[in-house]
C-alpha cells in the first residue's frame, strides 16, 4: 500500500472509531439524559476540569514532538489559553466558568467543588497518554478534537449535542453556552490537526500504527469518563 493510500485508510479509520464512540453504552447513557439545573451545574464544572486536564496533555505532547509540531500545537493551544479576539482572548477556563453563570453558578463554586474520583483517575491516565512516544500521545490529543467535530461526527458533535439537550431542557440558548459554543466552531478546525502531522511524520505502517495506537487508547478513556459523567449525573435530581 503506498503511503497516500495508507494515511486515507488510517484516517477513515480514526474517523469511524470517533463516531462509534456515539454507539457506546457510555455515550448513550449521558445523551439520554434529562438535565435540571443541579445536573447543568455540576456537569459545568467538570467540564471545566476536562478542559484544565487537557491543556496539561496538550503541554506534554507538545514537550516531546518535533520543533514544527510544537509550532502546530501552539497555534491550537493559543485559542485556548489565551482565547479568539472576537471573545475578548478569554481563555478556555475562563470562557467554562463564565458560561456556568447561567447555569446559576459563581466562580467559587468552581473552586470549592471536587474533581469526580472517578474523572480524577481518567485524567492520570491521559497524561500518561500523553507522556508516551511522540506520535502515540499526539494522537491521544487529538483525538478528542476530532470526536468534537461537527464536520466528522454524523448527527453533531458532542458539544453541540449537549448544547441542545441544555437548550432543551433549561431553555438557555446556545449564544449563551459561550463554552459550547466556542467548541462548536474550533474543533472543526481544530480536528484537521492529527492529518496535519499525519502526512508528514506518518509515512509508514508503524508510524500509522502508533497513530491509530495512541488514538484508540484515548478514546477508551473517554467512553470511561462520560460513564463517570453520566453516573454522577443519574445521582442529582
Amino acid at each position: 500500500m503506498s503511503a497516500a493510500n495508507g494515511l486515507e485508510t488510517m484516517w477513515s479509520e480514526l474517523v469511524e472509531l470517533c463516531n462509534e464512540q456515539f454507539n457506546s453504552s457510555p455515550f448513550k447513557r449521558l445523551l439520554a439524559m434529562k438535565f435540571t439545573q443541579a445536573r447543568a451545574q455540576q456537569y459545568s464544572i467538570q467540564m471545566a476540569y476536562y478542559v484544565q486536564n487537557r491543556r496539561d496533555g496538550w503541554g506534554y505532547v507538545q514537550g516531546s514532538a518535533p520543533f514544527e509540531v510544537k509550532k502546530l500545537i501552539w497555534q491550537h493551544e493559543e485559542d485556548e489559553l489565551i482565547g479568539q479576539k472576537a471573545q475578548g482572548k478569554v481563555d478556555h477556563i475562563t470562557l467554562a466558568v463564565k458560561e456556568g453563570e447561567v447555569f446559576g453558578l459563581s466562580a467559587e463554586a468552581f473552586e470549592r467543588t471536587a474533581r469526580l474520583e472517578g474523572g480524577e483517575v481518567c485524567f492520570s491516565a491521559w497524561i500518561r497518554l500523553a507522556q508516551r512516544p511522540w506520535l502515540e500521545a499526539i494522537a491521544g490529543s487529538a483525538i478528542l478534537e476530532m470526536r468534537n467535530s461537527g464536520e466528522l461526527i454524523r448527527g453533531g458533535s458532542l458539544s453541540l449535542r449537549i448544547a441542545a439537550m441544555l437548550e432543551r431542557d433549561l431553555g438557555v440558548p446556545m449564544k449563551k453556552q459561550i463554552n459550547n459554543a466556542e467548541h462548536v466552531v474550533m474543533d472543526v478546525e481544530h480536528a484537521n490537526l492529527l492529518m496535519q502531522v499525519a502526512r508528514k511524520y506518518a509515512s509508514n505502517e508503524a508510524e500509522r500504527r502508533a497513530i491509530l495506537r495512541g488514538a484508540r487508547e484515548s478514546l477508551m478513556i473517554d467512553r470511561v469518563y462520560r460513564g463517570h459523567l453520566a453516573d454522577m449525573l443519574e445521582a442529582l435530581a
